[in-house]
């Protein structure tokens, strides 16, 4: 039976009408409900934004993007077909995710947390939270440089982490969710590849130690932080548990698994 893993879910969420109301609005369309009187541009703006609330719960068609990561998953259940997927970025985040778990837990005063190695699962959704405490889920992204740091985004970057966010707090049954950005030194074998990289980009055959060293200092520079100080180089989003998404991402993966029902019928009238 078709279950989606929670760091997958924002790819099955329609895209029209899916996420369509920010969280600005909502907030907006809160403050308009609370007034006792209304201007006419205000009573226009509630009206628009109450629209686009409910579009955001209505059910469509699902995209061509949800129906590629049915097929992917299809794939690899069935024959054991999967798609791989690596880049640096990902390498660093697996290699140094403990020391990213021990800042976080540093900046928020919040020590000894480890990784999570439990599997939650419920009829819809399947997946390994990062770190779960006793009343939140934080979901950990390890920044590969400072210029991939969101530095000053005062909303989350991805939409698609608060999907997988939402999803684990359905799974574990918290009502607090958090994303965590953290600003971590590369490990030494990193650094050495990227060294090594940067030669070959610039060309140099058989650098000379100084010209190595000259490269090393400056890759160095870009890929550890001890010179910032550690509440700088965590950033944190706060995300509450809501049901109402919770609701729209459960009908997303019953008409997956809907759609995945098909592609298996389709594979077993070929076989016929």
């Amino acid at each position: 039976m078709y279950k989606e893993s929670p760091s997958q879910a924002g790819r099955i969420i329609p895209t029209a009408k899916g996420f369509s109301i920010t969280e600005k609005q909502t907030a907006r369309l809160a403050e308009l409900k609370t007034k006792v009187k209304l201007t006419d541009n205000q009573a226009k703006e509630r009206d628009e934004l109450e629209k686009k609330a409910e579009n955001a719960l209505l059910p469509s068609p699902l995209s061509e993007g949800a129906k590629t990561r049915v097929q992917e998953k299809f794939l690899q259940d069935v024959f054991g077909i999967k798609k791989e997927f690596w880049s640096k970025e990902t390498d660093k985040g697996n290699e140094t995710e403990d020391e990213s778990i021990r800042l976080y837990g540093k900046v928020a005063g919040i020590f000894g947390i480890t990784k999570n190695e439990q599997k939650f699962e419920n009829d819809y959704f399947i997946g390994t939270p990062d770190v779960v405490t006793d009343d939140a889920v934080i979901d950990i992204k390890t920044a590969w440089n400072g210029s991939t740091f969101p530095w000053f985004e005062n909303e989350l970057p991805s939409k698609n982490y608060f999907y997988q966010v939402q999803a684990y707090l359905h799974l574990t049954g918290r009502k607090k969710g958090f994303v965590a950005y953290c600003l971590t030194n590369a490990s030494e074998s990193m650094i050495q590849d990227e060294v090594r990289r940067d030669a070959w980009r610039q060309k140099l055959i058989e650098p000379t130690d100084e010209k190595l060293e000259e490269i090393e200092t400056k890759v160095r520079e870009q890929m550890t932080f001890d010179n910032i100080a550690d509440p700088l180089r965590v950033k944190i989003y706060s995300i509450d548990y809501d049901p109402a998404i919770i609701e729209l991402m459960i009908e997303r993966v019953l008409e997956c698994r809907k759609y995945y029902d098909e592609l298996a019928g389709e594979i077993n009238e070929r076989l016929r």
